[in-house]
C-alpha cells in the first residue's frame, strides 16, 4: 500500500512538472506508458519474483521516456524513486539494490546511443543523481520494512511464549496436589508455625500498591494493628530492605507512626523469598522473653522457604485471574454494544416509523400499544447501557475504591429516580486490589437491587477504608426484601465475593423499611449470631455504631453538595 500510494504521489507530481514546463504535447503519451508500467509492476508484486520482473520492466520503460521527454530536463526523472522505494520496502535491500542498478544500466544504454542536441555531461550529472537520490530511499524503505517484521516477529513471539506458558499452566494446576489460592496457602504457614513457635500473634504479609503490607493470613487477633510500613522504623520494613531475619526482644508496634514499643517479649520477622527476591514476610511475637532460639529460627526458616514458591505462585495466579476477569467483562461489555444494544436501538426507530404511519391513518389504539412498546424498548436500552457500564466499572489503580464507587453512584445518581446519598471516609492507604474490586461488586449488586426491584426514594451508600479495615454499607428505603425466585443469584453472587475477601456480609430488613446490606473487612469483634432474614436465608446480625468523616448527597439530577474532613 505504501509503494502505490508513492507511484500515484509522484505520477502526479511529474505530471504537474509536464503541466508548468515548456514540453512537447507528445511527452504526455510517455507519462501515460510509466502510469501503465506502474499499473503492472503494482500487480505483478503479489510474488517475489513477479515483483522483481515488474519493478525492472518499470525501470527500463522510465528510463526510456525520461530519454525521450527532455534527458536531464525531463518531468519524469523523479518517478525512479518510486519502483526503488517498493524494492526496498517489498523485498529489502536487495530490491532496492536491483531496481537501482536496472535503471544506471538503462540510463548508460540511453547514453550510447548518438542523438542530437544531446549534452552527454549534464545528462550524466542527473541521472547520477536521481539513481543514489532512489536508492537511498529505497535503503530507508528496506530499513522500516525490517524494523517492522522485527516488530511483529517479536509480538508473535510473545503470543507464542505466552500461549506455552498457559497451556503449560493449565496443565501444571491440573495436577497441583494442593491449593493456589494464597490465602489458603498463607494460613497453612501459620499453621505449621504454630506447631513449632510458640506465639501470641502471626501473620503472613505482602506487598501491595503503596509502602504497605497487607496481611494474607492472621491468627492471635481480631484487628491486626502491627507497624507495618515499609517506609518507616520497624522490624518488617527492616527486614524487607536488608533480607535479612529480625529477632527483637519486644513485641510489634501498634498503629501508623508508633513510639518505639517497649513492651518486653519476643518478635520475629522471616522474609519469604523466591531466589534473591523477596516476595512477603512471616511476623510473630509473644510476650515470652527469649522465645525464638537459633534453633526455633532455623526450623521457621525451612517452613517459610517451603511454602515460599506455592505462596508466590498462588499470588501470580490471582493476578493472571484478575487480568482475564476484567479483560472478560471488557469484552462482553463490547458484545452487549455491538450486539443487542445496537439492534434494539434499530427496532425502536421501526417501531417510531411505525407508529407515525398508523398516526397518518387514523388508528389511535394501536399508536397507543406502539407508543406504550416505544416505552418499554428504551427502558431496555437504558438497562443494557448500565449493564455495559457495570462491565466497564473497575478500580483504578492511582484512584482506589473510594473514585471508582463515587463516578459509579454518580452514573446510578443522574440515571435513576431516586435520590443517592453517598458517605466517604476514605485513608490514602489503599486496600488490596482484589479486595478492592470484590467490595466494589458487591456494592453495584446491591445498588442494582435498590434501584430495579426496590422502589426506593433514597439510597444511602457509606463507604469506610482505613486499611486493614474497611466498611460498606448501602440502605434504600424501597419495599425490602421479598421473597427469593428460584433464578435470582444476587444474593449468593455477594456472599461469594465476601467470602473469598474474608469480609463479613450483612443482609437484612431496614427500620422502618427497606433492605440494608453491609460487609465489613478486617473490622473486630467477630463474627455476631445469625438471624434469618425476610427469604429465611440466615445472615450475621449487624453490629457495631455507625460514625461518618465525609459526606456527599446526589440527587437524581446529577447535583450535589459536599464536605470532608
Amino acid at each position: 500500500m505504501p509503494a502505490r500510494l508513492l507511484r500515484v504521489i509522484l505520477l502526479i507530481g511529474c505530471t504537474a512538472l509536464w503541466l508548468v514546463g515548456d514540453t512537447p504535447t507528445e511527452d504526455l503519451a510517455w507519462i501515460g506508458a510509466v502510469t501503465a508500467a506502474a499499473l503492472a509492476a503494482s500487480l505483478l508484486e503479489r510474488n517475489h519474483l513477479g515483483g522483481l520482473v515488474g519493478r525492472s520492466a518499470e525501470v527500463i520503460v522510465w528510463a526510456t521516456a525520461v530519454n525521450a521527454t527532455g534527458h536531464d530536463l525531463s518531468p519524469l526523472l523523479p518517478y525512479l524513486l518510486a519502483p526503488v522505494f517498493a524494492g526496498g520496502l517489498l523485498a529489502r535491500f536487495a530490491g532496492a539494490a536491483i531496481a537501482a542498478g536496472v535503471a544506471a544500466i538503462a540510463l548508460l544504454v540511453t547514453l550510447s546511443v548518438p542523438q542530437d542536441e544531446l549534452d552527454t555531461k549534464d545528462y550524466s550529472i542527473a541521472a547520477a543523481q536521481w539513481t543514489v537520490i532512489a536508492l537511498l530511499g529505497g535503503l530507508v524503505a528496506a530499513w522500516a520494512r525490517r524494523l517492522q517484521q522485527a516488530a511483529g516477529d517479536a509480538q508473535v513471539s510473545a503470543y507464542a511464549e505466552a500461549h506455552s506458558l498457559l497451556s503449560q499452566l493449565y496443565t501444571v494446576t491440573r495436577q497441583l496436589p494442593g491449593s493456589l489460592d494464597p490465602r489458603t496457602t498463607a494460613e497453612g504457614l501459620v499453621e505449621a508455625v504454630a506447631r513449632t513457635a510458640r506465639f501470641s500473634a502471626a501473620a503472613v504479609l505482602i506487598r501491595t500498591d503503596g509502602d504497605r503490607l497487607t496481611p494474607l493470613a492472621f491468627r492471635g487477633e481480631d484487628r491486626l494493628e502491627w507497624d507495618t510500613e515499609l517506609a518507616g522504623e520497624n522490624p518488617f520494613a527492616d527486614a524487607w530492605d536488608s533480607e535479612e531475619v529480625q529477632l527483637r526482644p519486644v513485641v510489634f508496634g501498634r498503629g501508623p507512626n508508633p513510639l518505639p514499643p517497649t513492651d518486653p517479649g519476643s518478635s520475629l520477622v522471616v522474609p519469604i523469598r523466591i531466589g534473591d527476591r523477596i516476595t512477603g514476610l512471616l511476623g510473630i511475637e509473644t510476650p515470652e522473653i527469649d522465645a525464638y532460639d537459633e534453633a526455633c529460627r532455623t526450623e521457621i526458616g525451612e517452613l517459610v522457604s517451603n511454602a515460599a514458591l506455592r505462596l508466590e505462585t498462588g499470588v501470580l495466579f490471582d493476578q493472571i485471574r484478575e487480568l482475564a476477569t476484567t479483560e472478560e467483562r471488557r469484552r462482553l461489555a463490547r458484545e452487549i454494544h455491538d450486539g443487542i444494544a445496537q439492534e434494539l436501538a434499530s427496532l425502536g426507530y421501526i417501531i417510531d416509523e411505525t407508529s407515525a404511519v398508523a398516526a397518518e391513518a387514523g388508528q389511535p389504539d394501536i399508536v397507543e400499544d406502539l407508543t406504550g412498546l416505544r416505552q418499554e424498548m428504551s427502558r431496555i436500552v437504558k438497562e443494557l447501557r448500565l449493564s455495559i457500564f457495570d462491565l466497564r466499572s473497575e478500580v483504578d489503580r492511582f484512584g482506589g475504591l473510594g473514585a471508582a464507587l463515587s463516578e459509579y453512584i454518580r452514573t446510578i445518581g443522574t440515571t435513576s429516580g431516586f435520590t443517592v446519598h453517598l458517605t466517604l471516609d476514605e485513608s490514602s492507604r489503599r486496600l488490596p486490589a482484589e479486595t478492592e474490586a470484590e467490595l466494589l461488586r458487591i456494592a453495584q449488586e446491591a445498588i442494582n437491587n435498590a434501584r430495579k426491584h426496590a422502589g426506593a426514594d433514597n439510597l444511602w451508600v457509606t463507604c469506610r477504608i482505613h486499611p486493614p479495615d474497611a466498611e460498606l454499607v448501602i440502605e434504600d428505603d424501597g419495599a425490602g426484601l421479598g421473597p427469593g425466585r428460584a433464578d435470582s443469584y444476587g444474593l449468593e453472587i455477594m456472599k461469594e465475593r465476601a467470602a473469598r475477601t474474608r469480609a463479613m456480609l450483612e443482609i437484612r430488613p431496614r427500620n422502618p423499611r427497606g433492605t440494608y446490606v453491609g460487609v465489613r473487612v478486617g473490622l473486630p469483634g467477630g463474627s455476631p449470631p445469625p438471624v434469618a432474614d425476610r427469604r429465611g436465608t440466615l445472615v450475621p446480625a449487624r453490629t457495631g455504631a455507625e460514625t461518618s468523616a465525609a459526606a456527599s448527597t446526589m440527587s437524581s439530577s446529577g447535583q450535589s453538595e459536599e464536605s470532608g474532613s
